[in-house]
């Protein structure tokens, strides 16, 4: 797919686009629960997927006021343990969500991305970052990943900080005005189908899906690119 450098506002994803979400829950989940880690085997990365489709589901009720933070990480694992008939204790819940957040102190970008990144830097391209998540969680995972030396901070953008969330268009609305986008055809890069996608096309955004680990579609429609690399993208 070939993007005008010109003419186009590409802004990202963070989570398990700008970096693999799964390296440091892998790591936590066999450090905390190795128990869980061994009865799950080859299946750890649909297991993860699993605590992924239930946290978007849960970060609705979250919003709404109707559960705590840490009670919705807690009970993704519960769900999805449950979906390979384990059991996650709410002790159990808390310890793998507490390793979880060390080990996300050790992420860092992979290669492609950070040359996918730097050729959007050098060619100047409209760039910059819509996110779900706690402000302190968001900023701590881009601090240690550095992207300040890509996108500028009133470029930047964490659901907490500005109330709004993906899925709800409302949030794309409000950075196409934040950031004066109307003479750019404006793109949207992230991994997840329901948040991603699903929140981008209403607001006519064009969405890229990120789909590196190869998910099915919710639904079929139109007027969304595909992709398992950042490498299929060209920008000229």
């Amino acid at each position: 797919m070939k993007i005008d450098s010109k003419t186009s506002a590409i802004f990202f994803d963070l989570d398990d686009t700008l970096y693999d979400l799964m390296a440091p829950f892998t790591s936590a989940l066999q450090k905390e629960l190795p128990h869980v880690a061994n009865a799950l085997g080859s299946d750890v990365d649909r297991f993860f997927s699993a605590t992924r489709h239930y946290i978007d589901g849960l970060w609705k009720a979250y919003l709404r006021g109707e559960k705590a933070l840490e009670a919705i990480r807690i009970e993704r694992y519960q769900l999805a343990a449950r979906d390979f008939q384990l059991t996650i204790s709410m002790d159990e819940g808390k310890r793998l969500q507490e390793q979880y957040e060390v080990e996300q102190g050790n992420i860092s970008p992979p290669t492609v991305v950070e040359e996918f990144l730097s050729e959007l830097s050098n060619k100047y391209v409209c760039m910059g970052l819509i996110t779900n998540g706690t402000t302190e969680g968001q900023k701590n995972k881009i601090a240690t990943l550095q992207l300040d030396r890509y996108f500028s901070t009133d470029r930047m953008f964490i659901s907490d900080e500005i109330g709004l969330a993906k899925p709800n268009p409302a949030i794309f609305d409000f950075v196409h005005q934040q950031c004066q986008l109307d003479n750019y055809q404006c793109y949207y890069i992230g991994d997840s189908w329901n948040l991603d996608v699903e929140g981008a096309l209403p607001a006519n955004w064009h969405p890229i899906w990120f789909n590196h680990r190869k998910r099915e579609p919710q639904r079929q429609t139109e007027g969304y690119t595909e992709i398992t690399s950042l490498k299929q993208l060209s920008i000229v």
